[in-house]
């Protein structure tokens, strides 16, 4: 089996500063105050931006007085939508320093800092005091995560009662050729992409009740075939904002996604749960 490659040289995660590039095209200057709604289409990367945000609230009930924790926030882009558009304070945790960093700017020109906290921490190792949280959330980041079962049982012990989780992440519907292990190590840092049969057994070994899994991949693979059908054709509008370098490297990203799902291995999955 191949290691995984370093987190930072993802591709989805190299060119950061295409987020200060983007908003100069809009003219937006680099200390200039930011709008929410003005990043919305920059700071979502996941599936269906911030509607699978706005469903997530909806799914946990989420409220203004709901603490959150976000594992693996990235540059931040759900953390301030909850708290933009549902007022709930979210801790954003963030184990890369360079997004945290620019997370970090982006939610204070956005003047929401007073709802979210940041956090450049290991989820691993960062000490999250127990019964401290009443909703934990995360997309596309636990399969990071080299020890899934170690960090959905800190996560269990740092809800409170009644406490519920939401995550939307990548899993394996079949056996991965070689070729797609590699991609999976080496593109898509893949530390632990599994079975969701098996991700659904680890929640539940960390004592999380009511585990419901929903097989996304009817969604996501078409979504994924799109996205890189449209990326290709705005392949000239993206890089003479952006530069080539940073279209080349989303580039492999999405044309490597594309092809996992339609080998049939790669599968998305979005589960619940909560604990008594």
């Amino acid at each position: 089996m191949s290691e995984v490659a370093p987190i930072a040289m993802m591709p989805l995660y190299t060119n950061v500063d295409r987020i200060a590039k983007g908003l100069a095209a809009l003219g937006i200057g680099p200390t200039d105050p930011i709008h929410p709604e003005q990043l919305f289409a920059m700071d979502q990367w996941h599936y269906h931006g911030t509607d699978a945000i706005r469903d997530t609230a909806k799914r946990l009930a989420l409220g203004p007085k709901d603490q959150v924790l976000d594992v693996g926030s990235g540059v931040g882009g759900p953390a301030r939508y909850l708290a933009h558009t549902i007022g709930c304070h979210v801790t954003a945790l963030e184990l890369q320093p360079e997004l945290h960093e620019i997370a970090v700017d982006l939610t204070r020109r956005c003047a929401l800092d007073r709802l979210v906290t940041h956090v450049c921490a290991d989820a691993l190792t960062y000490p999250l005091a127990d019964a401290s949280f009443d909703a934990w959330v995360s997309w596309l980041a636990i399969l990071h995560i080299p020890d899934r079962p170690r960090l959905l049982a800190r996560l269990r012990r740092a809800l409170r009662p009644g406490g519920r989780c939401h995550i939307e992440d990548l899993c394996m519907r079949a056996t991965f050729a070689p070729r797609d292990l590699n991609d999976v190590r080496q593109i898509v840092h893949g530390n632990v992409v599994t079975s969701i049969a098996d991700y659904k057994t680890d929640l539940e070994a960390a004592s999380f009740i009511n585990v419901e899994a929903t097989d996304l991949t009817p969604d996501w693979a078409p979504y994924a075939a799109e996205r890189l059908t449209a990326w290709k054709a705005g392949h000239a509008a993206y890089a003479r904002v952006h530069g080539e370098a940073a279209y080349a490297a989303q580039d492999l990203f999405y044309t490597v996604i594309a092809r996992l799902y339609e080998s049939g291995s790669l599968g998305g999955v979005r589960l619940q749960a909560k604990v008594p």
